[in-house]
């Protein structure tokens, strides 16, 4: 019984001690209160004097919203300890800002709560943005990927929508140069009407452009691409006989032999069996020169080449056993028209003229150049005094058998004077009408006009 007494009597100066502590302990903080600190995570930042900074700038808040702080305070351990998170406001201030830029600002906090004061903020400063928000119009492009089916090409596609608006800071929007809407016709063999497409905007460089500012009032545009059936047609040529050649002594080589074509309408497209380029005369062809000829001019109405195919053809026309030859004539015949005597003086400008020859190689070593001459006709009177370029045609007096001229027709210059003009007018009109030609003309041939011919 003594040790269970006794056993009691300690439990309760244990029970009774631990409530004296309490005691003490709350006396000590009552009275002495002690300092402490306290910290706040996830405080959001409220911008503050947006409006001031519009009206006086035009300048708007771009990005530095949404943005939070860790605070810390210090104070008083019992005021600390009643401070809510509502009680604490971060702010920063935008008034002061004058032009379009990026700035990081000082976070101001402030806490309703006496007797507590900022310890801490981090960060202590927030990274804004401000610019000028603008609109503008942009053209739209539309750009059709993939391959249609085989034996089918997409056609030009069309949109209703020209232009769209879009809205953003002025320093992001100065980027963006157009709209595309990209329609994939793989494997499509039928047009597609109305077509829905999101349209991307590209900057200056090409590139797709991408901002979180930057807003397009039209996200979609109906787009139209039309499917055509590719028909491949053959290229020819009509040879008309000439110069001692026919059709049957020549090849004829077309670069490309056929280009594939596409119309709207089908049944036009069936009808069409070859396209021919035009005729070539074998009396002016130079023999392996390729000649250009155009392939887009002769289309029929209604059919257009597919893309990438080329708009001319090389025609080069070949003989066997057939050999050029390249000679230099300066004789000349001349024969003035004019209806009357005059007082003129002609002079030949040009030296020579390169004339080609076609024939055999044994029958172009016996030509005789000097046999050779290209005659001149003129009016004096209606040219008048002055140089000119009149007609040559080359004569083929004198030519072994067998041996043409590929071209007749030549161009040569000559200058008309009059003995009653002076020297000085006549010096006028040569630097009037051409340039340092005479530099190169080597004691020109001078004859006086006269009704009649003769040569020189």
């Amino acid at each position: 019984m003594k040790k269970n007494f006794i056993k009691k009597q300690d439990f309760l100066l244990k029970i009774l001690s631990l409530a004296l502590s309490i005691v003490l302990w709350a006396v000590v903080m009552d009275v002495d209160n002690p300092e402490r600190n306290m910290r706040f995570d996830d405080v959001p930042v409220r911008i503050i004097g947006a409006s001031q900074l519009k009206a006086a700038t035009g300048l708007e808040l771009i990005e530095g919203e949404d943005t939070t702080v860790t605070v810390s305070l210090r104070g008083q351990s019992k005021s600390v300890g009643e401070v809510r998170a509502s009680q604490i406001t971060a702010t920063v201030d935008i008034s002061g800002l004058i032009e379009a830029n990026e700035y990081d600002l000082p976070v101001a906090v402030s806490v309703s709560k006496s007797g507590v004061e900022t310890n801490y903020v981090n960060p202590g400063k927030v990274h804004v943005r401000v610019d000028r928000v603008e609109s503008k119009d942009v053209p739209v492009e539309v750009n059709v990927t993939g391959t249609p089916d085989d034996g089918y090409r997409a056609g030009k596609p069309t949109t209703a929508t020209k232009k769209v608006t879009v809205s953003g800071p002025a320093t992001d929007l100065a980027q963006v140069s157009k709209a595309v809407a990209a329609v994939d016709v793989t494997g499509r063999n039928s047009s597609l009407a109305d077509y829905e497409c999101r349209v991307t905007l590209y900057d200056q460089d090409g590139a797709a452009f991408t901002s979180n500012y930057i807003t397009s009032q039209t996200e979609k545009i109906k787009v139209s691409v039309p499917i055509y059936r590719v028909n491949n047609i053959p290229l020819t040529v009509t040879l008309k006989d000439g110069g001692s050649l026919t059709q049957n002594q020549v090849q004829c080589v077309i670069d490309p032999e056929n280009v594939e074509v596409i119309a709207s309408n089908q049944a036009v497209l069936s009808d069409i069996k070859e396209i021919n380029l035009g005729e070539i005369d074998l009396g002016s062809v130079h023999t392996g020169t390729p000649i250009s000829m155009s392939i887009k001019d002769k289309l029929p109405s209604g059919v257009s080449l597919v893309s990438g195919q080329p708009e001319t053809a090389n025609v080069t026309i070949s003989v066997d056993g057939i050999a050029t030859r390249k000679v230099q004539v300066s004789k000349f015949a001349w024969n003035d028209t004019a209806q009357e005597n005059t007082p003129y003086t002609v002079n030949i400008l040009t030296k020579s003229v390169e004339m080609e020859l076609r024939g055999s190689e044994s029958q172009l070593k016996k030509v005789d150049v000097n046999n050779l001459s290209i005659g001149l006709t003129y009016d004096s009177v209606s040219l008048g005094v002055g140089r000119h370029t009149v007609k040559g045609v080359a004569t083929t007096v004198g030519l072994p058998s067998g041996v043409t001229l590929v071209e007749e027709d030549i161009e040569v210059e000559i200058e008309i004077t009059d003995a009653h003009v002076s020297d000085e007018t006549i010096t006028s009109d040569k630097t009037d009408s051409t340039d340092d030609t005479d530099s190169t003309v080597a004691e020109p041939t001078v004859h006086r006009t006269r009704k009649g011919g003769g040569s020189q």
